[in-house]
């Protein structure tokens, strides 16, 4: 448990991190935003901090619960640069992040903790300066827990391809 409690601190501080850094550039378009996101079956969150033109980094979210189950929740960050301005902005970007499964007191299965690093291509289309919609191919590592048959592979490395929209609104 202590493991879990020392990542998630790490994640706060580079989530406060980067909300400095929004706050302590002149330059910067200082807007926030809120972007749901749809992989597959999951749906998760992120928070898109503009830190230039072209520059934005997002700590991201995710969970889900069932009561007889338990909680399965994500936590990361995502850099982000946009090749150009414009309309419409094609990006690259960078993603880690951290994989919990708390699973219930009926469920026999233990926690576990899996690891994702990946990178992704796509576009965001600026429906107005407040408004956007996007698409990204993803190329995405994943480490295993000992535990862990998140991905089918326990104690081992998985990489996968995918695909996420999203539609994000600034502020």
């Amino acid at each position: 448990m202590k493991k879990y409690i020392f990542i998630l601190t790490i994640n706060v501080i580079l989530i406060l991190v980067s909300v400095n850094s929004l706050f302590s550039q002149e330059t910067a378009r200082k807007q926030i935003g809120i972007s749901a996101t749809l992989q597959g079956e999951q749906y998760g969150f992120l928070i898109p901090i503009w830190i230039g033109d072209q520059i934005t980094i997002a700590p991201a979210v995710d969970f889900k619960y069932a009561e007889k189950v338990g909680l399965d929740y994500s936590i990361g960050i995502v850099p982000k640069y946009y090749l150009r301005k414009g309309k419409v902005m094609p990006f690259i970007d960078l993603k880690g992040g951290v994989l919990f499964n708390n699973p219930s007191k009926e469920n026999i299965n233990k926690n576990t903790m899996d690891w994702i690093l990946g990178a992704g291509f796509g576009g965001e289309y600026f429906i107005d300066k407040n408004l956007s919609i996007g698409i990204e191919l993803q190329g995405n590592f994943t480490i295993s827990d000992k535990n862990s048959y998140r991905f089918g592979n326990p104690d081992g490395l998985n990489f996968n391809t995918a695909t996420m929209i999203y539609a994000s609104i600034y502020f």
